[in-house]
């Protein structure tokens, strides 16, 4: 997306592309599919709270800047954090705080991704991915208006909910990451022991315990035959 080279960011103009934009969904081997595990409810909880804290500054970014005279230097840094919010959204998209918005989303500019199925922890490692090249961004070309009255204290307000939006991302990821390999273990092993139970050996006869011949079969010997070890009435030897 290329925009023409404005001061102050007088004559900006949102492209027709904005109309129908699509969340950046593509990261192969590394999306999650299904439900989060219990144990991730704690940090989905968090991830929320600081997602607000970044609408909030960022919010604050956008009025303050437009005020200095830089909303041409904070256009793009919008867009992309209200990217990285949207995913969040569709993330948290059966959350009570965030359904509003999510409907509102899935409604109008993202109603493509909606029609596709896309919600949930399939939109967690691109969040987490926009959400980290966001603030890797932000250091190291914003950096320096850090201690630009009010403009940088938003700044850094959103540079530390971008921060903290991460790490919670990345520990629900490894979360659900090391839930679904311990799931794939307990299914081999189930599968295993019930690929064992088909080919099992036919149960011994109790000579193994001293109370019969050893090491036959129990209900006869092998091949299918009546053949009975020792039967019939015999001879007496000598008599």
């Amino acid at each position: 997306l290329k925009l023409p080279h404005v001061r102050g960011g007088v004559g900006l103009a949102i492209p027709p592309l904005l109309r129908a934009m699509v969340l950046p969904m593509s990261t192969p081997g590394m999306q999650l599919q299904g439900t989060p595990p219990p144990e991730a409810h704690e940090s989905l909880v968090r991830l929320k709270w600081w997602m607000f804290g970044l609408m909030g500054f960022s919010g604050g970014r956008l009025v303050v800047g437009s005020a200095y005279g830089l909303l041409g230097l904070e256009f793009m840094s919008m867009l992309n954090i209200f990217l990285c919010v949207s995913m969040g959204a569709f993330i948290l998209k059966d959350d009570p705080h965030l359904a509003r918005f999510y409907t509102c989303l899935s409604t109008t500019i993202f109603r493509s991704c909606a029609e596709r199925g896309m919600g949930g922890l399939s939109c967690l490692f691109p969040f987490l991915a926009c959400d980290a090249m966001n603030l890797v961004f932000d250091i190291l070309t914003k950096s320096r208006f850090l201690f630009f009255g009010l403009y940088g204290i938003a700044l850094f307000g959103s540079m530390v909910a971008e921060a903290g939006s991460a790490y919670y991302a990345w520990k629900v990821f490894k979360m659900c990451q090391d839930g679904a390999s311990n799931n794939v273990e307990m299914e081999a092993g189930s599968n295993y022991v019930q690929a064992n139970d088909g080919a099992r050996a036919p149960a011994l006869s109790p000579g193994l315990t001293g109370q019969g011949s050893p090491g036959v079969p129990a209900g006869g010997g092998g091949g299918g035959s009546n053949f009975a070890v020792f039967s019939g009435a015999g001879n007496r030897l000598g008599g």
